[in-house]
């Protein structure tokens, strides 16, 4: 139970940086990314890089039997959001992918969730904005 509620803390504190830098649009340091990288590869247990490669439905299907299931699935949605956020404009269409990836996955959260967040919904408007 312990261990339970300290990965949740961890998840909850990864996503919350990301988001922050999300909303005020600030670049990662390439050491900052390798902490986050090794920290996501922890408890996702595939690397940024592979996250990536998968659809959302495959990042729901990785984490079906995972008590943390909805947790993780947030944590993938932010990770796979700032790796979007950090392509340059020269993979636009890789760009536009990842980003809506993110958006799917958050919007699935954000609908099957038992969790309510104001920064996930405020993430949610930018992402749709920024698309329309």
């Amino acid at each position: 139970m312990i261990k339970q509620d300290y990965l949740l803390r961890m998840i909850q504190e990864i996503i919350t940086l990301i988001v922050n830098m999300l909303l005020n649009k600030q670049k990662v340091r390439p050491q900052q990314w390798v902490e986050y990288d090794t920290l996501t590869r922890q408890i996702l247990g595939v690397s940024s890089e592979k996250l990536s490669e998968l659809n959302p439905e495959e990042i729901m299907e990785q984490y079906k039997d995972d008590e943390n299931r909805m947790g993780k699935i947030e944590l993938a949605a932010m990770t796979i959001l700032k790796i979007a956020d950090e392509t340059g404009d020269e993979h636009l269409v890789l760009k536009s992918r990842l980003r809506q990836n993110g958006l799917s996955l958050l919007e699935y959260i954000q609908n099957n969730g038992n969790t309510f967040s104001l920064q996930r919904v405020a993430l949610i408007n930018m992402l749709k904005t920024d698309f329309s």
